[in-house]
């Protein structure tokens, strides 16, 4: 039978010449010959043809109708006659058939590599072994690890292209833990690298091996805009525009929950009320005016931000627990609370039961760096020493402590400043009265700042309700549209102005931030990139990574990710 005609069954008809095809069961035994005349010399390249002895190779190549497939190769050793060349003897190569010492062939190797990067090594081995292919978990590994680079053509075209337009985000390994970094190419729509981190050191790294990037597409996380303003000062960062809808939307919800009594008495079930704001499709039909009533609060003494939100968060549930009580004591059903509040009815039931308002335990916190000097800080504070930077140069000084200043100032909020908890007042309540479909502050929040001709004729006049209600809220309702809009329309000009009239509403935390990343906004306003393929390789990512069930590492996660 001739190779050129049975080319199926022998790997390379220019190399091997077929000879005889037997079944052993339980494989097929495939015998080949080596067919060229003259060899050519792997140490200095003169080419034989006096033949010093032959030997047979034992070769797995791909599988026929489901049986394994057995190669036996016969190939020679040459004498080399060029005086001089240290290779006195060598053996022929069969470069298009196996590499030097492999025990299977080339084609079947890459059968297995292709396997081994879809499914990794356990998966792939069964997969293969059902398809024919022998090949342990551990050998699929191997040829994994062989590769330097990813293999395909496309991807060695990923390594020496130049990204113009780069999307950045990270991505949790062991959430909570661990962090990587993943860089796509926004432009090809494809995964460009993975970093082992999420430091700003280990992507300045990378911008500076990869010169040439003109934009920067990032959330508002801090760390990925210094990386890229020192790795790549010239490229344009631009703020992902989901992330800055995020941001409206968490500021709204920080608004809703300081007006919780207004937004509590208000259901998707209110009437109309008189006259109407709000009109579908189109902006607010007046410009809200902040007055001074309208500013909150900010004494000098107030407590830090994050004590300020859990008291809020204390009194939206004191408040819900009165109106609770109130309608128990009134005789209502457990159903009918649960229908008047959207408590579920284990709630009730468990805060009935408590007989006072359940307080929420503390978490146990894990020892820190400033547990050891916990019991100093007190002593010298109820000493009379209330300078937080006094006490952190006494712990660096004369006790070791190795921590910064934020850590002993946060320690000092926590443990040692009392706050006081508003008191909620009293309010009789009856379940007729009541609104019978309350959103979440969750949920309020995104119909506060959602586009208008997105929501139904309740979700409208439930916004209505709140704007009528709430100056201050009807502002944060106004300066969303206006955000909104600005994203759409893609007008920039328009954005300095909307700063200066967030700073003097709710949305004052967002404006500050806005403003230390106003370039990265205005970015985002203007061009059309975003992190949303980004987002979607994320996910392609998180079901590659858990196909692998933790017991790979980095190296082999991200080769299957570029090959993805």
């Amino acid at each position: 039978m001739d190779a050129l005609t049975a080319s199926p069954l022998c790997p390379s008809p220019l190399e091997l010449q077929l000879a005889e095809i037997r079944f052993a069961a339980p494989e097929l035994i495939v015998t080949a010959t080596a067919r060229r005349r003259v060899v050519a010399c792997p140490k200095c390249g003169h080419a034989s043809t006096r033949v010093h002895s032959r030997y047979s190779r034992t070769l797995s190549d791909l599988p026929w109708h489901g049986l394994r497939v057995r190669l036996d190769v016969h190939v020679r050793r040459f004498f080399c006659d060029v005086p001089g060349c240290k290779r006195r003897i060598f053996t022929e190569r069969l470069p298009k058939t196996a590499s030097s010492y492999a025990r299977r062939t080339a084609r079947a190797a890459s059968a297995l590599e292709a396997i081994g990067l879809a499914l990794g090594g356990r998966a792939g081995a069964r997969l293969a072994a059902a398809l024919g292919l022998a090949g342990a978990p551990s050998e699929i590994l191997s040829i994994l690890s062989a590769i330097h680079a990813v293999v395909s053509d496309c991807s060695s075209d990923r390594a020496t292209s130049t990204v113009r337009v780069l999307g950045v985000d990270d991505w949790a390994w062991r959430k909570g833990q661990r962090y990587g970094t993943i860089l796509v190419d926004l432009e090809r729509h494809h995964v460009i690298d993975l970093l082992p981190d999420r430091e700003s050191d280990t992507l300045v790294a990378w911008l500076c091996a990869h010169p040439g990037v003109e934009f920067i597409s990032r959330d508002r996380a801090g760390g990925y805009a210094d990386a890229a303003r020192r790795g790549a000062p010239g490229a344009i960062q631009i703020a992902d525009r989901f992330h800055l809808l995020r941001n409206l939307t968490d500021a709204a919800q920080h608004a809703l929950e300081r007006h919780h009594t207004i937004v509590r008495a208000i259901g998707l079930d209110a009437k109309p009320p008189t006259p109407v704001l709000l009109k579908r499709g189109g902006p607010v039909s007046r410009r809200w005016t902040l007055g001074a009533s309208d500013l909150p609060a900010n004494p000098p003494n107030d407590p830090p931000l994050a004590e300020q939100r859990k008291l809020a968060r204390r009194a939206r549930r004191q408040s819900r627990y009165d109106e609770m009580i109130a309608l128990r004591t009134g005789g209502a059903s457990v159903a009918a609370i649960h229908r008047s509040l959207g408590l579920s009815r284990k709630t009730i039931m468990r805060w009935t039961g408590a007989g006072a308002f359940p307080e929420r335990q503390p978490a146990v916190r894990r020892e820190t760096s400033l547990t050891p000097h916990a019991e100093y800080l007190a002593e010298r504070w109820r000493g009379g020493c209330h300078n937080v930077t006094q006490l952190w140069r006494e712990l660096r000084d004369g006790r070791g402590f190795h921590g910064g200043l934020t850590t002993v100032l946060a320690w000092a909020r926590l443990h040692l400043r009392g706050t006081v908890i508003p008191k909620i007042p009293e309010a009789s309540l009856a379940v007729t009265a009541r609104p019978t479909s309350r959103p979440s502050s969750r949920r309020a929040a995104w119909l506060l700042t959602a586009p208008l001709d997105q929501l139904k004729a309740p979700e409208l006049r439930y916004v209505e309700a709140i704007c009528t209600e709430s100056s201050a809220l009807a502002a944060v309702h106004s300066l969303a549209m206006e955000f909104r809009g600005m994203l759409k329309t893609h007008d920039p000009n328009a954005l300095a102005l909307s700063l200066d009239t967030a700073e003097r509403s709710e949305l004052r935390s967002l404006a500050a931030g806005l403003r230390r990343d106003k370039d990265a906004v205005l970015a985002a306003i203007l061009f059309r990139w975003s992190n949303g393929q980004v987002e979607g390789q994320v996910n392609r990512l998180k079901l590659i990574k858990r196909t692998m069930y933790g017991r790979a590492g980095f190296a082999l996660l991200r080769r299957r990710v570029l090959a993805a």
